[in-house]
């Protein structure tokens, strides 16, 4: 079968007015409830993310991309491998195994695991979601190469920008870091997302990755800029050329099959 982007069930328009509506009532939403405290705002967060996750549902019509899958090559298969072995040493350097363990034995388990599974349905559906799907629809519609990529790279700029309501924490230096390592994550995780041809596998590691002890309530804090650089820039480079494949892949398929 030919694989083809699996065409929204409405226009890129009418989800991009969608978009905006969730994001006005998210910020809307996050300044109203801060001091509310933890468990009541865990709570509205995690309601509102499943809610959300419901709407770009409706919206989409579908989690998938692509039907069917992209057949992957085997240099394609080397590539994704690649980025898996970048979360690795990404989980590793963060110190990810025993955040999890440390947070297993937290009083505040409850409210970070309702805080990490809203970050994560919340922020996928929309940039993976929704916003991917806005990009990848409008390529469409104006025959654009490397239509992944490109709605990868600008799904992944939302995805970072989202982070700058964390100024309010005062430390501009790490928020600014959080920035762009979550542009990093984003243009990953969007490569995940069309590989495995779902957004619950994003959905899985980003909750895994902001499930830890204090996440609501911990200060970020600015780091040195070279493991930052060496890391996630790595990741960023791997997530792009993996992606710039993977168009080339579909684009291949599609010939070859219509051919």
């Amino acid at each position: 079968m030919i694989p083809m982007i699996i065409e929204s069930r409405r226009s890129w328009v009418e989800q991009l007015f969608v978009a905006i509506i969730i994001l006005i009532i998210f910020v809307f939403m996050a300044f109203a409830l801060f001091d509310s405290g933890e468990v009541t705002y865990a709570k509205a967060r995690l309601l509102f993310s499943l809610i959300v996750l419901f709407i770009i549902y409706r919206e989409v019509g579908t989690f998938k991309v692509t039907k069917p899958r992209v057949k992957l090559s085997t240099n394609l298969k080397l590539w994704f491998m690649i980025i898996g072995i970048s979360l690795i040493v990404m989980a590793w350097q963060e110190q990810l195994p025993s955040r999890i363990l440390l947070n297993l034995n937290s009083t505040t388990l409850a409210e970070n695991t309702m805080f990490a599974l809203a970050a994560g349905i919340f922020e996928e559906s929309l940039t993976r979601g929704l916003f991917f799907s806005i990009f990848l629809q409008n390529m469409q519609y104006r025959s654009r190469s490397l239509k992944f990529t490109r709605s990868a790279l600008y799904s992944a700029l939302i995805f970072g920008s989202l982070h700058l309501m964390n100024l309010r924490s005062g430390n501009s230096g790490a928020i600014i870091q959080q920035i762009f390592y979550a542009f990093a994550l984003g243009v990953v995780l969007a490569a995940i997302r069309v590989t495995t041809n779902t957004l619950f596998w994003g959905i899985g590691l980003h909750f895994l990755m902001d499930w830890q002890p204090g996440i609501a309530s911990t200060p970020s804090v600015a780091t040195s800029w070279l493991p930052v650089l060496l890391i996630f820039g790595s990741m960023l480079v791997i997530g792009i050329v993996y992606l710039v494949k993977f168009d080339h892949a579909y684009e291949k398929q599609s010939r070859l099959t219509i051919s």
